[in-house]
């Protein structure tokens, strides 16, 4: 049997990114230096790889 775990409200909120102004826009989606490290080509990550890590990294709190 599944039960469900999150309410129809919680799932709609996740779906979607919250209001932001320009300046918080600017902070969480540019990635820090370290970021680009860990993304890098040189650890073996393809082009489709570095782009979804990129996205991931940009959209966690």
């Amino acid at each position: 049997m599944v039960a469900p775990v999150f309410t129809d409200e919680e799932l709609e909120s996740l779906r979607r990114f919250p209001e932001i102004g320009r300046d918080e826009l600017a902070r969480f989606f540019t990635l820090a230096p370290s970021d680009v490290a860990f993304i890098n080509p040189g650890r073996g990550r393809g082009p489709a790889d570095r782009l979804g890590l990129a996205v991931a990294l940009c959209t966690l709190p």
